[in-house]
């Protein structure tokens, strides 16, 4: 059983990949597995409290997600000035001005979320999705469109965030089930040895990528339709 909603995009969606650097910040065309996951465990903490994050952390990270991308995106990649910490000790300012690369993508369409393995909980998700109003970064929000409905199966435009990821070299995962082209995006998830002490911002823990962060490698069935020095143009297949 598949538990299926519907989230429009209300603003321009902006988040790094794992892989990008502050200062070359590429953004992805979706929310990430992790991103998804944390924000369903943030609004049990904000409406339940800590104890119920800590209990709901389980069943959170057993959910298998699959995405419906929106039939279009747009990518808009400028420079901007940013502040940065200061690497000089002979000056008194704390921060230095510089610029740095950023994208943001203005999606179109509605993005459709889709979870398993959570039918005892099935009531409890539907509460938390509605408290969802932004993926990722800040300020990137979406809208939940309708109640969240049920499905036997995965609809066939849904496509698993289950891709292949690399540990300690060597590929690992589920491998796709049919060839499909597109774009690869680095989507990172949460890993099997990860905890909540991990995801605790007041905990000391680290996390370790390729074991609590795993960084998989998912195709969306995209093409470029035009392009140019400061924006890209893409359709679904």
């Amino acid at each position: 059983m598949w538990f299926i909603a519907e989230y429009q995009p209300v603003t321009l969606f902006s988040f790094r990949s794992g892989v990008a650097t502050s200062s070359g910040a590429k953004t992805l065309f979706l929310p990430t597995p992790f991103a998804i996951r944390t924000a369903i465990l943030d609004a049990v903490i904000r409406t339940k409290g800590l104890a119920a994050g800590k209990a709901a952390f389980g069943w959170i990270k057993g959910l298998s997600i699959a995405v419906r991308p929106p039939e279009r995106v747009v990518v808009t990649n400028l420079f901007a000035k940013i502040l940065k910490p200061t690497r000089k000790d002979e000056t008194k300012e704390a921060m230095d001005r510089t610029i740095a690369f950023r994208e943001y993508a203005q999606l179109e369409g509605i993005l459709g979320l889709a979870f398993n393995n959570a039918e005892e909980q099935a009531f409890e998700l539907a509460m938390l999705l509605a408290q969802i109003n932004y993926f990722g970064k800040r300020g990137c929000f979406f809208q939940l469109m309708k109640a969240p409905s049920t499905a036997e199966g995965l609809p066939e435009d849904f496509i698993l965030l289950d891709g292949n990821y690399f540990v300690d070299g060597h590929l690992t995962g589920k491998p796709p089930e049919k060839f499909v082209i597109g774009v690869i995006q680095i989507m990172d998830d949460w890993g099997e040895d990860l905890t909540f002490d991990k995801l605790d911002i007041y905990c000391d823990a680290n996390i370790t990528i390729g074991k609590d962060r795993l960084r998989k490698y998912i195709i969306f069935p995209y093409q470029p339709i035009r392009s140019s020095k400061s924006y890209s143009y893409y359709t679904l297949m």
